[in-house]
């Protein structure tokens, strides 16, 4: 009897679902082992009623209920598992990758220590807001790859991991385009064309790392997903991270004060501990992430019905002061730059909020959303009356054009995840694809908004003559 091939296919699909389920919180591999069982006992019994191996998979995994659902029952029996230390007791090998990533936090806080120290003032003006990304994500983009590769023993398989050839090509010229405007671009920090690349460059360069997190899956649009969730979860952990750092250096330098040191040695404190930790947290964030995956998760729907409301409420009375003033267009810039923040801000907290979605029916924080998308629409609608009233009027500018082209991505972005959200409160509770749509159009906002920061870091300053 020749093999089946599909049966050959669903044993990797059961390998990635087992692996999936060992990455959850709450779940120990007895309980992933006893999981996998019960999965493959269920396929078995499908197959002897005459299904094909690949439908008996997914009706398999359907019966065993998603992995969220099934992972937070284990989590509810098990909530000691939640709280497991970090760090694993001295008679256990210490393989949990601790030791790279501080190696990666000294190297990064000293680059991003370093260029002050040779340049001096001159270094904070010209040198970091163009290469501050250049200096920090490099040692992330190595804590990904280190990962990837050391969970392979073989080159070809190793190589593969981390990308493939496709993968490092596009994460090389990411970082060589990326050293561009420093290498060659002139400083010039009074010009527009200087602040739109330190702006846009870091931007581009977050989405191109995305590519060392996800490995193999990167050409997979719906692998994106993970990557906004990972850069949520990191974000909270770097914010709780720099309030302690913060305190922590309030009070050095206040105890050294209260020693009467003199104030030359006190006031260079500052000037080492904020870089070195600035630069230094960002491989201990993503140590901290992958220990405790999706355990932070959780926050996720909290902070988004906190954010999305007063979101909402901000967004309304801009479009009341515009319809009390009569003409967007003579609405004060600063304004304008306010509110273009805040519809990227949108973007992102309806990023974060649909990587956190759990499968399932509609719920109240879906309308919440649509009625924030819907308020950003609005207001962009009227940023993008008031920007083509001061292009006429004014002419065109680097940050002119450069906000009206984020406005029209931001606009087809809002369009797009307005639709998808009428979709899935439309759909029936048991019907998937709305869902998946809209998951689906959140991963392709990542390589656009990336794509468009790297055309305007690297392609305005010469296109406006590096005004």
């Amino acid at each position: 009897m020749s093999p089946d091939p599909k049966a050959d296919e669903i044993s990797g699909q059961i390998d990635e679902w087992r692996q999936m389920m060992a990455a959850r919180p709450g779940l120990s591999n007895d309980d992933v082992d006893e999981l996998t069982d019960h999965l493959e006992s269920e396929i078995n019994d499908l197959r002897t009623a005459g299904l094909a191996p690949d439908e008996a998979f997914l009706i398999a995994v359907k019966r065993l209920g998603g992995q969220d659902a099934v992972s937070r029952e284990y989590a509810r029996v098990h909530s000691d598992r939640l709280w497991r230390q970090l760090v694993p007791p001295s008679s256990r090998r210490p393989s949990n990758g601790l030791p790279t990533a501080l190696l990666l936090a000294a190297g990064c806080g000293l680059a991003v220590r370093l260029p002050y120290s040779i340049l001096g003032d001159q270094a904070s003006g010209q040198f970091y807001p163009r290469a501050v990304g250049l200096l920090i994500l490099p040692f992330l983009i190595g804590y990904f790859l280190i990962g990837h590769w050391r969970n392979e023993t073989d080159l070809p398989h190793r190589i593969d991991r981390l990308g493939g050839a496709g993968g490092l090509g596009a994460l090389a010229g990411a970082l060589a385009v990326a050293v561009v405007p420093l290498a060659l671009f002139p400083p010039r920090p009074d010009g527009q064309t200087f602040w739109l690349t330190a702006i846009h460059l870091p931007i581009s360069l977050v989405a191109a790392t995305g590519i060392a997190y996800l490995g193999p899956r990167w050409k997979v649009l719906g692998a994106w997903m993970d990557w906004v969730r990972w850069l949520g979860e990191a974000v909270v952990y770097y914010v709780l991270i720099a309030l302690c750092g913060g305190a922590l250096t309030a009070l050095i330098v206040g105890i050294f004060n209260a020693a009467g040191l003199p104030d030359t040695i006190v006031g260079q404190i500052p000037g080492w501990v904020l870089p070195l930790g600035a630069g230094g947290a960002v491989p201990v964030c993503a140590w901290l992430v992958e220990r405790k995956k999706s355990v932070i998760e959780n926050m996720a729907p909290v902070l988004t019905s906190v954010f999305t409301p007063l979101m909402t409420t901000a967004l309304l009375a801009f479009l009341v002061v515009v319809a009390v003033n009569g003409d967007p267009v003579t609405v004060d810039r600063d304004v304008l730059i306010v509110f273009d923040a805040a519809l990227i801000a949108v973007a992102a907290i309806v990023m974060f909020t649909v990587s956190a979605r759990p499968s399932g029916p509609r719920r109240g924080l879906d309308w919440m959303q649509l009625t924030l998308v819907v308020a950003a629409i609005c207001v962009d609608l009227v940023m993008l009356w008031a920007m083509a009233g001061r292009l006429g009027e004014w002419g065109a500018s680097p940050n002119k054009v450069a906000g009206l082209g984020c406005n029209l991505l931001l606009l087809a972005h809002l369009f797009g995840t307005s639709w998808y959200y009428g979709r899935v409160l439309r759909a029936s509770p048991a019907d998937p694809a709305s869902a998946a749509g809209l998951t689906r159009w959140q991963c392709l906002a990542l390589p656009a908004f990336g794509f468009w920061a790297l055309l305007v870091a690297v392609g305005f300053p010469p296109s406006f003559g590096w005004a």
